[in-house]
C-alpha cells in the first residue's frame, strides 16, 4: 500500500523526486572536553575508508536540541540502496574497526536509529545546517500524503526529506522531516512567506491533527565533514 501511495504522490506532484533514500544514524553522547579527540577519531578512520559509490557519510554536531535528546553529535549514512548501505555497514569489520571502536567507548556513548526517506525535495540543494522534527503518527499514509501537499505549495530554498524511522526509535516517534538551510540566519527566518504558505501550513496542521499525528520534538544539526 504504501508504494502505491507514494507512486500516486510522485504523479501529482511536479516536485517530488521519487527515488528513496535509506539511512542509518549513529547518535553519540560525547563529552564536551573530548570533541576534538572524538572528531579525530571519527576522520581517521572514515577518511581512509573506500565508500561505495552511493554510499555518503556526513558527521556533524547537534546545536540545538530538546532537553531528552542527550546526543551531541550524528553521524548519518545514506544510500539510494538500502542494499548499498547494509553491505557496507556490514563491511566495517576487522582489526582497524575494532581499534577505531574501542577507542571510541573511551570517550562517548552512542545509540542507532535508521529509517527511509519516502518523499525526497530538492536532492540537490543539501545544505550544511539541517533541522530534523519527529513525530508520532498513526496513520503514516494520511502524514506523507499531507506533507507532500505542503511541500508542493510552499516556496522550497534546500533539500527536504519526509519519511519513517524504523529502528531505534525511543519515545514512539516514527516519523520525521528533514529540511536543511545554507546558514543559521535562514533557520532562523524559516516559516510561511506569504498569505497562500500560511494557508498551507494551517491547513497541514489542521490534517495533522484529524490524522491523529502528533509532535514530538526538533533537533538541529551543523555539518562538520561528509565522505567521501
Amino acid at each position: 500500500m504504501k508504494k502505491i501511495i507514494t507512486l500516486i504522490l510522485c504523479l501529482n506532484f511536479s516536485i517530488l523526486l521519487c527515488q528513496e533514500n535509506f539511512w542509518s544514524d549513529v547518535l553519540l553522547e560525547v563529552p564536551s572536553p573530548e570533541t576534538s579527540n572524538v572528531v579525530k577519531l571519527i576522520d581517521g578512520f572514515y577518511s581512509k575508508i573506500d565508500f561505495p559509490e552511493g554510499v555518503v557519510l556526513s558527521v556533524s554536531r547537534i546545536a540545538y536540541k530538546g532537553e531528552n535528546l542527550r546526543a551531541t553529535h550524528i553521524l548519518s549514512f545514506v544510500s539510494e540502496s538500502s542494499q548499498s548501505l547494509s553491505d557496507f555497514l556490514n563491511s566495517l569489520t576487522g582489526p582497524s574497526w575494532d581499534s577505531y571502536i574501542n577507542e571510541m567507548r573511551k570517550y562517548v556513548v552512542g545509540r542507532r536509529s535508521a529509517g527511509t526517506s519516502f518523499l525526497v525535495f530538492n536532492e540537490d540543494q543539501i545544505q550544511p545546517i539541517g533541522q530534523v522534527w519527529t513525530f508520532k503518527v498513526k496513520d503514516f499514509d494520511s502524514f506523507t500524503s499531507s506533507c507532500a501537499k505542503l511541500m508542493n505549495t510552499i516556496k522550497l530554498d534546500g533539500f527536504v526529506a519526509i519519511g519513517q524511522i524504523a529502528h531505534g526509535v525511543s519515545d514512539g516517534e516514527n516519523a520525521y522531516i528533514y529540511g536543511t538551510y545554507p546558514d543559521l540566519n535562514s533557520a532562523f527566518i524559516t516559516g510561511p512567506k506569504n498569505e497562500l504558505e500560511q494557508k498551507a501550513f494551517k491547513t497541514f496542521s489542521s490534517e495533522m491533527s484529524d490524522s491523529g499525528a502528533e509532535y514530538n520534538q526538533s533537533f538541529t544539526r551543523v555539518l562538520l565533514k561528509s565522505y567521501p
